[in-house]
């Protein structure tokens, strides 16, 4: 008899789990409290312009090798453009570019060369960041779970400037928050991800559609074409337990029964909201931190490459969507609070000194704000993450929240969501 699991919620670790449960023969319904599917990374049509925009621009690597293996399983992967080598444009005031590439040569030479002709820094400043990659793969990231990203910066003589141009560049873009709360430990297992793992790795990439349309669109049509089913807008709004099993799931419009397992792939918020409250299941207390995206369209010529990085902005990321510009700010909780038209105001003052930029060019916006966007990687949080398998027997939890050792990524809900098929399909193996 074919087995049955009921999945709850539709974005990365959801999708990722159902597809690799219907790829082994596993009977899958896909419950998604919204009308679409991708949770905190999709995109929708901007009606006034009439542009497929993302609600965030969401960057891959090519060290997300679950991911990539995912979007391979769905045939998706071509959706995508793929760096040839790792290439970044640093910009400072006045348009001063200053590129940061691996060097056309043999990996990972190529890499520590690009770092020493990264001229944003002083000369001093750039043997100091090479001695860190130098370290990289002889540092044990556990011996790091207490010091923030800020002390072990400090303790490895990184000054200011460099802390500046490009510390602060890379942990609070990978990380969402600031160098002074979130973990080094966590850093550091980012850093052997994208420098340790082959000249491919560190390269970039982006979708080249809009986010449903590059991976949600292919994910739902696999699903349903192995004979397992998708419900959209339907809340799930109770997970019954008895003697250690769900045994009920109630939902707006279905209760559902006869299950074999059940994958949770939703926030620990939402989770904790429709879980038995005679079930002992306990997680740390998450912080958030909020992502801004500001989609602008305008009259004055694009930029010339793809996306830059802001030094001393607060303005960290600006994409060139050849439709029009999205800029990333992130870790903006202080924020969310303000209206469009301050926000534009800042936006607008940063654009101007960086890319002499004329904010009357500016013919529409749109303000995208997620306030919960990725948990605060503290040592506290770290050190308490939950695993995938709890005193629930039939219940697999998966989200980019559990202890994958990765941050609040993309990578780190696929890679849940994996493990979370694998875990069900080792199980049914050992019955069997």
């Amino acid at each position: 008899m074919q087995k049955k699991v009921i999945v709850i919620g539709g974005g990365f670790a959801g999708l990722t789990a159902a597809a690799y449960l219907v790829k082994n023969k596993f009977h899958v319904t896909l419950i998604e409290s919204s009308p679409k599917l991708g949770g905190r990374a999709y995109s929708f049509l901007e009606k006034k312009t009439e542009t497929i925009i993302d609600n965030g621009q969401h960057i891959l690597m090519g060290c997300y090798f679950e991911t990539l293996k995912f979007l391979n399983l769905i045939g998706a992967v071509n959706n995508f453009n793929f760096q040839n080598k790792f290439e970044v444009n640093f910009v400072k005031e006045n348009f001063e570019a200053f590129p940061l590439n691996a060097f056309p040569i043999f990996y990972p030479l190529n890499l520590l060369i690009g770092i020493l002709k990264f001229k944003a820094i002083s000369f001093l400043d750039r043997l100091r960041l090479l001695k860190v990659f130098i370290k990289l793969p002889f540092l044990a990231s556990k011996n790091f779970s207490e010091a923030s990203i800020k002390e072990w910066l400090e303790n490895e003589k990184q000054s200011q400037n460099a802390q500046n141009a490009f510390w602060k560049i890379l942990a609070v873009g990978a990380l969402n928050t600031s160098i002074e709360k979130a973990s080094a430990e966590i850093l550091i297992n980012i850093l052997k991800q994208i420098f340790l793992k082959g000249n491919k790795a560190a390269a970039i990439v982006l979708p080249k559609y809009g986010l449903s349309e590059s991976y949600c669109k292919n994910a739902e049509e696999f699903i349903c074409a192995n004979g397992s089913e998708i419900k959209l807008s339907d809340s799930v709004t109770y997970l019954s337990v008895t003697d250690g099993l769900i045994t009920n799931i109630e939902t707006m419009n279905h209760t559902y029964t006869g299950f074999d397992f059940v994958v949770t792939a939703i926030p620990s918020y939402a989770f904790l909201k429709i879980l038995d409250d005679k079930t002992d299941i306990n997680f740390p207390d998450f912080n958030y931190s909020s992502i801004l995206n500001i989609h602008l369209w305008t009259r004055q010529s694009s930029l010339p490459y793809g996306f830059y990085g802001l030094i001393n902005s607060p303005i960290h990321w600006v994409f060139n969507k050849v439709t029009h510009l999205n800029i990333v700010i992130s870790d903006a909780d202080y924020l969310v609070s303000k209206n469009d038209g301050e926000i534009l105001k800042i936006v607008n003052t940063e654009l101007k000194k960086f890319f002499n930029f004329n904010p009357e060019s500016i013919t529409h916006h749109k303000i995208i704000k997620e306030k919960r966007a990725t948990f605060v990687p503290s040592a506290e949080v770290l050190s308490n993450r939950p695993s995938q398998k709890s005193n629930i027997k039939n219940l697999i939890i998966a989200g980019d929240w559990v202890n994958t050792g990765l941050p609040s990524t993309i990578e780190s809900a696929v890679k849940s969501g994996k493990k979370a098929a694998d875990i069900i399909i080792n199980e049914y193996k050992l019955k069997n």
